[in-house]
């Protein structure tokens, strides 16, 4: 891997552990256990209070935008390398979305009915709203839906 590859990895790192702090710091939780790096990265949570949740933060649409979108979110199916993606973890309960205001936190089972029925089983070139994505030379498989679409399925909404 380039040295530039790998900066931005540990960027992309650094900010998703900064929004999981940030995140139970408001639900002011003693109890809270966190992930072995391998928990994280094999079974996909982030920390228990004994329900398992995992924290998505802020993320840019595109590479190329200089700001940060709340807007929209994406889904991931199948990861990187065609396993199972965080959207179909086994081990985690819940998912908690960034927005620059608020946390959403939306049941897994919630998130993947949603998918179920309103991404269509099409894919495009380029990330698009409710449709299957799939990057060049990788075997993900994402899909895109608005922060609308996660106040709809919520479980709760915690402001800032």
């Amino acid at each position: 891997m380039s040295n530039n590859f790998t900066q931005i990895v540990k960027s992309f790192v650094k900010t998703g552990k900064e929004a999981e702090r940030a995140f139970v710091n408001i639900i002011n939780n003693e109890n809270v256990e966190w992930s072995s790096e391998e928990e994280d990265m094999k079974k996909h949570f982030d920390f228990t209070i004994p329900l398992r949740f995992d924290v998505k933060g802020l993320k840019k649409i595109r590479r190329s935008d200089s700001e940060v979108n709340e807007h929209f979110h994406y889904l991931e199916i199948k990861n990187v390398n065609g396993d199972t993606g965080w959207l179909y973890a086994e081990d985690v309960h819940f998912f908690v979305f960034e927005l620059k205001g608020y946390w959403i936190v939306a049941q897994k089972e919630d998130l993947q009915n949603f998918v179920k029925t309103n991404i269509e089983k099409i894919y495009t070139q380029k990330p698009e709203l409710y449709k299957l994505y799939q990057r060049s030379g990788r075997k993900d498989i994402i899909t895109q839906i608005t922060s609308y679409d996660l106040c709809y399925l919520s479980t709760k909404i915690i402001k800032k």
